[in-house]
């Protein structure tokens, strides 16, 4: 996969194995993250609009994974491998189809590397192909001696399970996979069991006795042509739906947070790690700070961050919600207010 892994840590008020119990008090816990609600939290009941509404974070989140996929740093630092290869330069400048071969299996196949798949094709004919069969989001370009083009690149850095197991463990809710090119519309791989046959946007769902809501997405497949994920969320209950929109969008976003963070542990050695993955999921900002002093984080922030409430920052108006498994530091999330 491109990018870190992420995950755990408990809140402060309710796991006395990460430091000591913080007496500050807390509002009731959304998965193991304690948040007390700005005053903006008020509103109308969410009713209606209630799935929708969780929808749109988990639906941000998955296609911010696959952006990842396809422009994130470790996409960047392998194109610059491959494109760099002077052994595999040499071999298509001399249209030595076996040293290509060789080039490429080293490629894919380097150790700390992970391209997981690499097609290298010369005049519209494949030369290389190595990797695994069912691979997601290819990236490709041109490769060039002396500013000659003597080839083109497929690469991949990451595979339909890999995607799958990355969504789900990140957002926490079913994902499934189904084909479009290999062939239409056909199951490939997924969360639930058995998995919708037949999934469109805003459909609901119902699997095991429970009912969801699908939000789609068409990722590109390698080396060409779409796939199909099905996101499901699980419709709301009526408490959940008799709170505002606001209160559940907060709690989406918490939930993702909370599982971003149980991928680290223990998470005192990994804040910075922690935080670039969530905002690399998420593009929220978030930061560890003692007091007023930073101690990670991917940029420096607002000057004064509330721990609960609402914050101004970049010309637009963030809801925060902070936790402290390890006093004194305290980790601090913003989220967009829509």
């Amino acid at each position: 996969m491109g990018g870190a892994v992420a995950v755990a840590d408990p809140d402060e008020s309710s796991s006395p194995a990460h430091g000591s119990r913080s007496t500050e008090k807390t509002s009731p816990t959304v998965n193991g993250l304690a948040l007390r609600p700005p005053s903006s939290e008020a509103g109308p009941p969410c009713g209606a609009a209630s799935a929708q509404t969780v929808a749109s974070v988990y639906d941000r989140v998955a296609r911010r994974i696959y952006e990842g996929e396809i422009r994130g740093h470790e996409v960047r630092t392998d194109i610059a491998r491959i494109t760099g290869s002077q052994e595999l330069l040499s071999a298509l400048a001399s249209t030595d189809v076996q040293a290509v071969h060789r080039a490429v299996y080293s490629i894919v196949y380097a150790p700390h590397w992970h391209i997981v798949r690499l097609r290298v094709t010369q005049s519209g004919h494949v030369l290389a192909d190595v990797g695994g069969p069912y691979i997601i989001a290819p990236v490709s370009g041109p490769l060039t001696v002396n500013g000659k083009k003597v080839g083109t690149y497929t690469m991949a850095v990451q595979d339909d399970v890999g995607y799958v197991k990355l969504v789900s463990r990140f957002i926490g809710v079913p994902i499934e996979l189904y084909g479009t090119p290999r062939p239409p519309g056909v199951f490939l791989m997924g969360t639930l069991k058995p998995a919708p046959p037949a999934v469109s946007d805003g459909m609901t769902v119902k699997v095991g006795g429970h009912a969801y809501l699908a939000r789609i997405m068409h990722p590109n497949a390698f080396p060409a042509g779409k796939l199909k994920t099905a996101i499901l969320v699980p419709l709301p209950t009526r408490a959940q739906a008799a709170q505002s929109c606001e209160s559940l969008r907060l709690a989406a976003w918490l939930n993702v947070v909370e599982h971003v963070a149980s991928r680290f542990t223990p998470l005192t050695r990994e804040y910075q790690d922690f935080l670039g993955t969530l905002q690399g999921a998420t593009a929220n900002p978030a930061y560890v700070r003692i007091g007023h002093r930073q101690i990670a984080g991917l940029n420096a922030g607002p000057r004064h961050i509330p721990r609960h409430g609402t914050v101004k920052y970049r010309g637009a108006t963030w809801h925060v919600f902070s936790w402290a498994p390890h006093p004194p530091a305290r980790i601090y999330v913003l989220t967009p207010s829509s």
